[in-house]
């Protein structure tokens, strides 16, 4: 009897010695196999923070300097804006024009905003790192509506690499400018960064957009636009290009008719709340009279179009830190 229970007791210490071998050899594997995930992971958290943006890059921008400028028309003016409106369209009316009225010496702190409307691969960069949406219309129920699609799902014909990017709504714009660690300009901003200080017509000065800006087109899909800054003499007198065509801007600020009556002189902002957003500067679409850098126009904000896209501005960090 002794003897087979030491029998019994060796083959028990021999299995189990066989047993933990094994099983070391599992939880070893299963340990790799978790450190191998949790590498992964880092390696793709260190790739999307590689991926964002630098939040002090100012490149490709343009400081605008402190000061005031000639915000809105005179009501002489707008009687002119009549005029050059009948031009093309014979329903024109004086008071399409009355929420440019009155005129008046804003006063803006100094702030960067970009040299060149975004473009369809600086929007790309940005897809791509965050997931977010393509730059495309999906509510399309017409042809001619998904015409005005130039991209497919995450990728879009070379051509249109350098055009600005269109089909994008209002938060979009904003989703993208935050993610470079700036902001869609208020309405002040982007009215004098055309117009510069002393309230021109166009960003150039009084004379024809002919040679300077891309207007007056019909749709001819990749061929509808042109690459940002293609027009040396179309640039505002501090270096932006394309504030006036090729494709309407949005802003920061939501529309009211009547905001330029009680608007503040230092920094505006525009009113708290709204049902529409600002687009400036006139598209490929619009004739003369419309790429006026005073004009308002105003779309809501979820709407997506193949005439609508944006730029960012950021604060100037410089003047900043003196006030």
């Amino acid at each position: 009897m002794p003897g087979r229970l030491s029998f019994r007791l060796a083959i028990f210490l021999i299995c189990l010695a066989c047993f933990f071998p094994v099983t070391s050899v599992v939880f070893a594997m299963h340990a790799g196999e978790e450190h191998e995930e949790e590498e992964l992971v880092r390696k793709q958290d260190e790739q999307l923070v590689e991926a964002s943006p630098s939040k002090s890059d100012t490149s490709f921008m343009a400081r605008v300097p402190a000061g005031t400028f000639k915000s809105g028309s005179t009501f002489v003016e707008n009687k002119k804006h009549t005029e050059m409106c009948r031009k093309h369209d014979n329903s024109c009316e004086l008071w399409w024009f009355n929420d440019e009225y009155p005129d008046k010496l804003v006063f803006l702190d100094s702030y960067w905003i970009d040299v060149y409307e975004v473009t369809n691969e600086k929007y790309l960069e940005f897809v791509l790192a965050t997931g977010h949406r393509s730059a495309l219309d999906e509510t399309c129920e017409s042809d001619k509506c998904r015409e005005g699609n130039l991209w497919e799902r995450n990728s879009f014909p070379p051509r249109i690499k350098r055009q600005p990017v269109t089909q994008v709504s209002w938060d979009d714009a904003d989703s993208y400018c935050k993610w470079r660690g700036k902001r869609l300009p208020s309405e002040a901003e982007w009215e004098k960064g055309a117009r510069g200080p002393s309230g021109s017509m166009y960003p150039w000065g009084s004379g024809s957009p002919k040679q300077r800006a891309t207007y007056g087109r019909k749709w001819r899909g990749v061929y509808t636009m042109t690459d940002v800054g293609s027009y040396a003499h179309g640039a505002s007198l501090y270096g932006l290009f394309d504030m006036a065509g090729n494709v309407w801007e949005w802003v920061d600020d939501w529309y009211d008719l009547k905001y330029y009556n009680w608007r503040r002189k230092k920094n505006p902002r525009g009113p708290a709340e709204g049902e529409f957003k600002i687009v400036r500067g006139g598209s490929w679409v619009n004739y003369p009279d419309t790429l006026r850098s005073a004009l308002r126009r105003w779309s809501k904000p979820e709407v997506r179009y193949n005439d609508t896209g944006f730029r960012c501005a950021r604060d100037d960090n410089d003047e900043t830190k003196k006030n």
